[in-house]
């Protein structure tokens, strides 16, 4: 998911700033260390390859810190079962104990209740579950590197909170950095608020210029849509879709409409094509967006049959499939 993808780029570009902040909830953690005494590992782990979303090693205390970030830890096999199996490998390859996080971005009922430990037969392994959302904001708002995550923090007011955010995105000198860190910020703050309040608070151009916002779209491109999830993405797409209309290109939208859809759910029934093409711009743009959130072809077709199409406009609606 583009989420998760974002925070394991953070935690790449920052693996110090991540350790120094975990380490104030998880005392076996080094407090002190420079962020040349931490090295990022490759997360492809042996044998059946599994990949982790980020691990380090910390050379000053000779300890693995493996982080998992899930906006929802529902999944086949239970997340606490591959939190497990994380360790196994990591411990395979690098005989070396890892100490384990999954930082849960979201409130939901899955992730309220996710456990800490993975009990089968007299195999227990333990791990630990931290919720983004019951951390205090401030603890988050004065690390340039983990200002992102602040907007998902606890805090009295959600709107003011996204206000101070933004103000200190805005004082950051180094343009490129300021870029980055405020397309991540915009990024994560639409699972929390209103797009509207986003874009009124943050300059839609930071998010042409971040490098890392490239990224999201490019990994998201390759793995987001083929999850099914991703809200980052949508606003990449967005974008994307923005810059095809302004140049003045009716069939691109048509034409990236149809691409994503085909490559969520193969080839497209013809009835369900010719719906497509008796989109307006505007219609072809939001079905581009919304194409993350159909988690099937009929919804595809529910979404169709209520719009509006050209040929209604002239009398002759069209009939939906």
């Amino acid at each position: 998911m583009a989420y998760d993808n974002l925070c394991k780029y953070l935690a790449e570009t920052y693996p110090a700033a991540f350790v120094r902040w975990l380490a104030r909830h998880y005392p076996e953690l080094p407090h002190d260390m420079e962020a040349t005494e931490v090295e990022v590992l490759k997360t492809e782990l042996p044998v059946e390859p599994i990949r982790a979303d980020f691990v380090t090693f910390i050379r000053a205390a000779d300890v693995l810190l493996h982080i998992e970030f899930h906006l929802d830890p529902t999944s086949d096999p239970p997340l606490a079962f591959r939190m497990l199996e994380y360790w196994v490998r990591l411990f395979r390859r690098y005989r070396t104990p890892a100490r384990q996080v999954v930082l849960l971005l979201k409130s939901t009922p899955a992730a309220r209740e996710m456990p800490n430990i993975f009990t089968a037969g007299m195999t227990h392994h333990s791990f630990h579950v931290l919720r983004l959302w019951e951390v205090e904001a401030t603890e988050l708002l004065y690390d340039e590197a983990l200002l992102p995550l602040a907007v998902l923090g606890k805090a009295a007011s959600e709107e003011a909170l996204l206000r101070e955010t933004a103000a200190r995105v805005e004082r950051m000198t180094d343009a490129s950095q300021r870029a980055n860190v405020s397309a991540c910020v915009q990024v994560l703050a639409g699972l929390r608020f209103d797009r509207a309040l986003i874009r009124a608070l943050f300059r839609e151009e930071a998010m042409r210029e971040s490098v890392i916002y490239q990224e999201i779209i490019e990994r998201g491109l390759a793995q987001g849509i083929e999850r099914g999830l991703a809200q980052g993405i949508e606003r990449g797409l967005a974008q994307g879709v923005e810059r095809g209309l302004a140049q003045g290109s009716h069939l691109e939208a048509i034409r990236l409409a149809r691409t994503l859809l085909e490559r969520r759910f193969g080839p497209l029934p013809e009835s369900v094509a010719d719906q497509i093409a008796l989109l307006s711009r505007e219609q072809a743009e939001s079905l581009a967006i919304e194409t993350l959130t159909f988690d099937s072809l009929d919804a595809v077709r529910t979404w169709l049959a209520v719009q509006p199409t050209a040929s209604e406009a002239t009398e002759n609606p069209s009939e939906p499939s």
